[in-house]
């Protein structure tokens, strides 16, 4: 049985290609490992081609924010939430003629609280005497304990990297929150297959859909649309030349109609298949105030020092803690789906 614990960059590089998007120079070579077979007139490039995997556009941040370092090694992070109870403004106006205790309007808070759970993650890789030493007897040094500590470095990233959109286990991302309302009106396909009316349609009610769904307290500043919408909305909007493009029109739009200067129009490809068919992209309009939503990383990736495990033999272990994206105020995400998949 394979043991989970050994960080293999061979096998993490094959297993997970089609799930982290990679693309491999090991994929078409037989063999791998620091023994590899020349002859005499081999020259040895002394470089490395590292496998290189999808990673976003933008910083995870840009996206959603982090809180990182707060409840580390705790099992989850609470914060109390209040709102208010009560008479309304109008009940609280008085006839002064007719004053008392009694007679005045009283107020309240209801008392709750947001609970998160924590999420502990621990890996290890070994390195062996023989294969340091075999490393540094090549012809051209290949530093053992770097690569390694760099593909398990990488694997942290994308493992946060993806389940900041999907989510992992029970903890969700930000395409499949809990309790967030499904649009599935606005989008009748992706943009840029729009009619101009559907653009227009689109452009005056998105907005207007997702402030009249938070009552009128958020504006976006968030749009994240898949990236197979993104890469079109570069064409011109119309036939005529010198039109701006889709685009720019969108963005005009949401501003003009009331969303703050920091909007912006963000991508990925988790979003390209991500509706509630899992036929079309999923647009997702938010705001992302750390009040709003947010991630908490306790404990940020920690590599800790080789120790002995025998007399020829280290172990490397690495730690870290991570929540999924929790979401404060719901209302304040709006899902949008497209109706066809993306092309």
């Amino acid at each position: 049985m394979e043991n989970k614990k050994i960080f293999d960059a061979d096998s993490f590089a094959r297993l997970t290609h089609e799930r982290l998007k990679a693309s491999n120079a090991l994929f078409d070579v037989p063999a791998s490992g620091v023994i590899q077979t020349v002859d005499t007139l081999t020259t040895i490039v002394d470089k490395i081609v590292r496998a290189k995997y999808y990673t976003t556009p933008s910083p995870l941040s840009d996206y959603v924010k982090f809180d990182v370092g707060r409840g580390a090694y705790g099992t989850s992070i609470f914060q109390f939430a209040t709102a208010y109870t009560g008479s309304t403004f109008e009940q609280s106006i008085i006839n002064p003629a007719s004053t008392g205790v009694h007679n005045n309007a009283t107020s309240d808070i209801r008392i709750d609280g947001l609970t998160i759970k924590n999420n502990f993650f621990r890996n290890d890789y070994s390195v062996s005497n023989e294969e340091l030493r075999m490393a540094a007897a090549g012809r051209v040094s290949f530093d053992i304990i770097e690569e390694k500590e760099r593909a398990r470095k990488q694997m942290w990233d994308l493992g946060i990297q993806k389940s900041h959109f999907l989510g992992i286990g029970d903890n969700k991302g930000l395409l499949n929150l809990s309790g967030v309302t499904v649009n599935t009106s606005l989008l009748p396909a992706a943009p840029a297959a729009l009619t101009v009316a559907q653009i227009k349609n689109f452009a005056a009610n998105a907005i207007a859909t997702y402030y009249a769904q938070t009552n009128g307290t958020y504006f976006p500043n968030r749009w994240l649309m898949p990236s197979a919408s993104y890469m079109q909305l570069g064409v011109p909007y119309g036939d005529t030349f010198g039109m701006p493009t889709l685009l720019e029109v969108f963005e005009k739009a949401f501003k003009q109609a009331g969303a703050p200067e920091d909007f912006k129009i963000v991508h990925t490809i988790y979003a390209n298949e991500a509706n509630a068919a899992g036929t079309g992209g999923r647009h997702v309009l938010y705001n992302n105030d750390e009040d709003n939503i947010v991630r908490y990383i306790p404990k940020a990736y920690t590599p800790h020092p080789l120790f002995p495990q025998g007399s020829l033999d280290m172990i490397s272990q690495a730690e870290g803690q991570f929540t999924g994206i929790q979401v404060k105020k719901a209302a304040t995400v709006l899902y949008i789906d497209e109706q066809n998949a993306s092309t």
